[in-house]
Order: C-alpha cells, then sequence, then structure tokens
C-alpha cells in the first residue's frame, strides 16, 4: 500500500513538474534566450531573438526593453528610445514582470536607466556642438529620469552610481 502511494505521488509529481515546463507566456523563450545571447555580447542573435519573441508576444515590456538595450549598445539611439518607452510603457500599466527574482519596478528602473543613456548621449553632442541650451536641456532630462528610476527602486547602486557621475559632469561643465 505504502508502495502504491508512493508511486502515485511520484507520477503526480512527475505531471505537475511537465505541465509548468510547458506554462510559459509565448515569447517568453525566446526573451529567455535573447538574454543569453545579449550576456554573451552576441548582440545580432539578441536582436533576433528578442524580435521573435515579440512577434509571438507584442506585450512582452521586457523584450522591448532589452531589445531597447541592445539598440543602445548599437548606438542606434531612436530605435533604443522607442523600444525601451515602449516597454517601459506596458510594464507600468501591467505592473509584471516574467523575469524572475526582479519585480516590475526593477524592469522600469531598467528602463529609464536606458533612457537617461540615450539622453545624457544627446548631451555630450550638445556640448561637443558647442550647443549650451540643448545641452543644459538634456543634461536636466538626464536627471530626471534617474531620478524616476530611484523613486522606483531607492537602492539601485548602477541608478546611484550614474546619477552621481551625471551630476559631477555637471558641475564640470
Amino acid at each position: 500500500m505504502k508502495i502504491l502511494r508512493l508511486l502515485t505521488s511520484i507520477v503526480l509529481l512527475t505531471v505537475a513538474i511537465g505541465t509548468l515546463n510547458g506554462c510559459t507566456r509565448p515569447g517568453e523563450d525566446e526573451f529567455n534566450k535573447g538574454i543569453e545571447a545579449q550576456r554573451d555580447n552576441q548582440l545580432e542573435q539578441a536582436k533576433e531573438l528578442f524580435h521573435t519573441a515579440l512577434s509571438k508576444d507584442p506585450s512582452l515590456a521586457e523584450a522591448h526593453i532589452n531589445l531597447g538595450y541592445v539598440y543602445l549598445r548599437e548606438k542606434n539611439y531612436d530605435k533604443a528610445w522607442e523600444e525601451t518607452t515602449v516597454g517601459l510603457e506596458k510594464i507600468k500599466e501591467s505592473h509584471k514582470t516574467i523575469v524572475m527574482g526582479q519585480t516590475w519596478q526593477d524592469q522600469a528602473a531598467l528602463a529609464y536607466n536606458n533612457l537617461a543613456k540615450i539622453v545624457f548621449e544627446k548631451a555630450i553632442q550638445a556640448k561637443k556642438a558647442g550647443l549650451i541650451t540643448e545641452q543644459k536641456r538634456h543634461q536636466e532630462h538626464t536627471v530626471s529620469l534617474l531620478n524616476q528610476a530611484l523613486e522606483l527602486v531607492p537602492d539601485l547602486e548602477m541608478t546611484q552610481k550614474n546619477l552621481a557621475y551625471v551630476q559631477r559632469w555637471i558641475k564640470e561643465q
């Protein structure tokens, strides 16, 4: 009788694990593979995987945010801005994330951080071109975006460091 209960438990556990493994959202597997490619600095592959994930589920905010990051790394700032803002809006609406061990606020803060990098690059370019008014506007926008990230996740070390760097850069101008 104990053996029968043990076998029944094993079968039920196996079925439960099999069911849970198949419970990912459409596009989530491609998103996870895209993250791996991004970590391995295989940006073209990551971009393709994020696009595939989004073709299966356009509401995957994290895929938009990470695709935006890939574009940022490629210095394609317009596409980076577009994808990141789409992802940010989606994650702020849903208040959910598919990234295990993270909150939607973590993902939104990451998006704000990436947007700040884009705007800070514009501030640098404006300085090089001697466009002081534009430079100051971009500096203020950068600080605002980083502060929005910190409002969501106050102890995010990356954002704290980025804000400190930007503030030092502004003082040196």
